[in-house]
């Protein structure tokens, strides 16, 4: 059996995600898409063949060289594809004109790509005037996007590339790919080149756009951990773009498809679910103590004597985490909020556990601060938690696998 049939096998609707589940309306159909060079004996990318859901991340992962980059590039033809067919939303965008095609596509890139020369409002209003939008709805939207990617539009807006962070200038890559409200996002290794706090901070932020957008994304990484947290689906690429498995996070890491795909996800499968669940997915402490930076300090102790907690959580005016406080920190003679450890570990619903369990290590408390977007107290989520929910993913994949077994052909004719 060729490749290219496994390929087929793979992409089919009914069993792309693993048996009879429901597959929602296609957005982006690649049909045999092919890619040669000239003077090259081998297609860069051969005869690839794939459906992306209307809302969902589907995640290309696979070694250097697979071609992963080439797929996700002629999608919106900035290669132009030397056979096969690019549908989108419905409609054939194979032969259209490119330019017009790109203006209906957000694209991101890891090295971002801003214009140094112009302006934060300047870059991401850049595709509203070239589809011809008026000054007050291309403005209206440029604060909004920058709004809702966290920069300010008083402070940022009229700011230049060179005078922003790393992070930040990712942000607004990330606007200005949203600026014309595209249904579809291309994203090239998009946190690739941000130091790893930045880059998980900005994954969640960006899962949790997500949520509210539902754009469909084409997402290409290396990393097959930020695959697995990204990913709605995941193609797993072999050489040429061949497809070694097209399936669910939860389906590559509990039934890889073949010893290719095992080699490639690696050890430690239970570390790396930690990935697929949110915090949102398991209960949290919503009973913590919790006290007011303002209240007298002598209240704050006699709540914190009478309690089975051993730290006090410390919020703010804006019901923010500001310190904790234990029982000894009262004998200094300082105001309350003064007193204790600032309040770190702080994580949103849609963080995943691994990056809970990563801020606990490095928090002041043993816990993490669950958090809503303006960064307001919901609750604390501890180890047990974690270690309650590693259990139950643990005892779900037994139960798969004696599912599995007791369905397998070779038993039954035993």
């Amino acid at each position: 059996m060729t490749d290219q049939t496994n390929d087929a096998k793979q992409y089919d609707k009914e069993t792309a995600i693993g048996g009879d589940a429901q597959v929602g309306e296609t957005m982006i159909e690649l049909r045999e898409l092919t890619k040669r060079y000239p003077g090259e004996e081998t297609p860069a990318v051969d005869r690839v063949s794939m459906e992306i859901p209307k809302g969902e991340i589907v995640v290309f992962v696979g070694p250097s060289g697979c071609g992963k980059t080439t797929t996700l590039k002629m999608i919106n033809r900035i290669i132009e594809p030397t056979s096969g067919s690019i549908i989108i939303d419905g409609e054939d965008v194979t032969n259209i004109d490119p330019n017009h095609l790109r203006r209906r596509i957000g694209y991101v890139i890891q090295q971002i790509g801003l214009f140094p020369h112009i302006t934060i409002e300047g870059n991401v209003g850049t595709v509203p005037r070239l589809l011809g939008w008026d000054k007050d709805r291309t403005n209206a939207r440029i604060d909004e996007l920058l709004d809702i990617v966290g920069l300010d539009p008083s402070v940022y807006r009229s700011r230049y590339p060179k005078e922003l962070s790393g992070g930040q200038r990712q942000r607004v890559g990330v606007a200005r790919a949203l600026a014309a409200d595209p249904p579809v996002l291309l994203m090239d290794e998009p946190f690739g080149a941000i130091d790893p706090i930045t880059r998980t901070r900005l994954q969640n932020e960006f899962l949790r756009l997500q949520e509210e957008l539902q754009k469909t994304i084409a997402f290409v990484t290396h990393d097959i951990d930020e695959a697995i947290k990204m990913g709605d689906r995941i193609a797993i690429l072999k050489e040429q773009s061949h497809i070694a498995q097209f399936a669910t996070p939860e389906e590559i890491l509990t039934n890889p498809a073949d010893e290719f795909v095992e080699d490639f996800v690696g050890t430690g499968a239970t570390l790396k679910r930690l990935k697929l669940t949110r915090v949102r997915d398991i209960e949290v402490v919503d009973d913590a103590l919790i006290g007011r930076l303002d209240e007298p300090r002598e209240d704050l102790q006699k709540r914190l004597n009478e309690s089975e907690w051993t730290a006090m959580l410390l919020l703010d005016k804006d019901n923010k985490p500001a310190r904790w406080l234990r029982a000894p920190d009262f004998r200094h003679d300082r105001p309350a909020a003064e007193l204790g450890l600032p309040a770190r570990a702080m994580v949103e619903k849609q963080a995943t556990l691994s990056d809970a369990l990563e801020e606990m290590l490095v928090g002041s408390a043993g816990v993490a601060i669950v958090v809503d977007g303006r960064g307001a107290f919901e609750g604390i989520l501890d180890v047990d938690s974690i270690i309650t929910s590693i259990q139950t993913m643990r005892d779900a994949d037994a139960e798969f696998y004696r599912a599995a077994k007791l369905i397998d052909p070779a038993d039954e004719v035993a």
